[in-house]
């Protein structure tokens, strides 16, 4: 099995890359290594061999075929090349964000998304008191499209067994009454609808602060929990629950013959 390490080149589909870090076991992030000079190109003096920080990209471990020798030697760079690789990489980073983010809140909100992930990362971990059930104000970070916006109370509704990470659902300061069938109402209604449709896992560090409802930290009741439950198994397990709530009916009918078709492919 090929080990991929840190500052060594390998030979992928169609180029050698030079590896400067890994995501996972299978994801690894490096730059292309070219034979002769290239636009905006760094040289390393140790391989003899040129990258540009601009074409930095993803690997997967299958397109990584294997290591590049030359005269029997494993093509490394030296430590003091790759602390230098490194910065250059951090100052073509910091000037692509300068060059294609301007002074517009659009462009604002993006930097400060930046810092903020930054304060995540190096967040110590907080005191307040995680439970099931209970709701609390979750960083989702920086909204894309349609996707939900930045700070947001959630429902705590599943923990990993070190409670680092949470699945959490996002609710709304408001009632729908929708009838949609991922959403749901809950029982209190300053506490909106529950998003089963948004239903996500994240870090702890992403966890804020508890959510309060006349100066008591809000919490879901059972039948919350239970109906809550009922939801995610018509929205994810496409599972016809028998519930007192009427569903929209096109559309569990709809989900219902994607199940069909889905288990007719399996079989």
């Amino acid at each position: 099995m090929l080990t991929i390490n840190w500052k060594q080149v390998y030979q992928t589909n169609d180029m050698w890359v030079l590896i400067l870090y890994d995501i996972s076991k299978n994801h690894y992030v490096g730059v292309p290594v070219y034979s002769k000079k290239q636009k905006n190109s760094i040289y390393l003096k140790s391989i003899k061999r040129y990258i540009v920080l601009d074409e930095i990209v993803d690997y997967n471990y299958s397109s990584i075929k294997k290591a590049v020798y030359i005269n029997g030697k494993k093509l490394v760079i030296t430590n003091d090349e790759f602390k230098e690789v490194l910065l250059k990489a951090k100052d073509t980073f910091l000037n692509y964000v300068k060059s294609n983010t301007d002074n517009t809140p659009n462009g604002i909100a993006y930097n400060k998304w930046c810092k903020d992930k930054l304060d995540l990362i190096n967040k110590e971990t907080h005191t307040i008191e995680l439970k099931v059930g209970a709701v609390c104000w979750v960083d989702l970070g920086y909204n894309i499209g349609n996707e939900l916006r930045k700070l947001r109370p959630a429902i705590l509704w599943r923990s990993s067994s070190d409670k680092k990470m949470w699945t959490v659902i996002p609710i709304t300061s408001k009632r729908k009454n929708d009838k949609y069938y991922f959403h749901y109402d809950l029982i209190t209604e300053s506490l909106g609808t529950a998003r089963i449709e948004n239903l996500i896992n994240i870090s702890s560090s992403r966890i804020k602060a508890p959510y309060y409802k006349k100066d008591k930290v809000a919490k879901i009741t059972k039948k919350d929990n239970d109906e809550i439950l009922k939801t995610i198994k018509r929205y994810y397990a496409f599972e016809n629950v028998n519930t007192k709530k009427v569903p929209n009916k096109k559309l569990i009918s709809k989900r219902s013959k994607v199940k069909e078709n889905r288990e007719t492919v399996l079989t």
